[in-house]
């Protein structure tokens, strides 16, 4: 099963509630299929419902209803999420990011995750009508969101495993075998230092546009943002060509950083 990113503990209880309610509507088919007369039915289902019910003690001990069970999610390609805009639904509020996941990008991770939430609620109060015209900004910000996480982590990643201060001491080294006599002990070591090198500057370039790109990410989810909150105060007349092109450089923002991510998705993976 897929992760929605709600507690573990809810999506197990959701999967032994779905385990339970199929096989006691199927025994149940087929006992009323073979006749009434001996409801043997009951004994899977109260069986299986014991072990569900211990399961709900302990979803209820943890602060979660069923309420939280019943109302799961939707996938990112579902129907429900294309019209996400035209039902005006919030999205469920994901568990808190922290520092172990994203090290010093949570500020930014935060803020995106904050203006998602609020260009929700924003298109959630407006009009029908006003927000037909907006039929886009929704699944831009999903989608600008998704990168801008994605980027977050990989930098984390490399910030764990890149040694920033270990190019000054490879300099050295390169300096000081320089003054070596020649043989080919001493050209193996240097050219093994000199890719060493080569590769800490590739890795710095990279992370370097990395960054760049999250921070393009943070800055158009802003733009959006902002231009919901005028659209309030000013009406959707006035606003309403500044925040299309606000979600069209969302977009093409959004396919620009794709390449990116694929590299950079290499490369977080590698330093596992």
């Amino acid at each position: 099963m897929p992760d929605t990113g709600e507690p573990r503990i809810v999506q197990k209880v959701r999967g032994q509630f779905a385990s339970w309610a199929a096989v006691s509507l199927g025994c149940l088919g087929i006992n009323v299929a073979t006749g009434l007369d001996t409801p043997w039915f009951l004994f899977p289902t109260f069986g299986m419902g014991l072990g569900m019910m211990k399961s709900y003690a302990r979803l209820w001990q943890s602060g979660y209803s069923w309420r939280d069970v019943l109302t799961r999610p939707p996938a990112p390609d579902a129907v429900e999420t294309t019209r996400l805009v035209k039902g005006a639904r919030l999205p469920r509020r994901l568990p808190q990011p922290t520092a172990d996941e994203f090290g010093d990008q949570l500020p930014q991770v935060l803020q995106v995750q904050s203006d998602r939430f609020a260009i929700s609620k924003l298109m959630e109060k407006l009009p029908p009508s006003e927000r037909k015209m907006l039929p886009e900004v929704q699944q831009t910000v999903d989608s600008l969101y998704e990168r801008a996480i994605d980027l977050a982590r990989t930098l984390h990643a490399m910030d764990s495993n890149l040694d920033n201060e270990g190019l000054g001491s490879i300099d050295d080294r390169i300096a000081a075998i320089g003054k070596e006599a020649d043989d080919p002990e001493r050209s193996r070591r240097l050219n093994l230092l000199q890719r060493q090198r080569q590769t800490i500057i590739d890795l710095r370039s990279r992370r370097a546009q990395v960054a760049s790109h999250l921070e393009s990410c943070v800055l158009a989810m802003q733009n959006v943002r902002f231009d919901l909150l005028r659209l309030r105060s000013a009406g959707v007349a006035a606003v309403l060509g500044d925040l299309t092109q606000a979600t069209q450089q969302a977009k093409a923002l959004s396919r620009d950083v794709d390449n990116a991510i694929a590299a950079a998705g290499e490369i977080r993976e590698a330093m596992k």
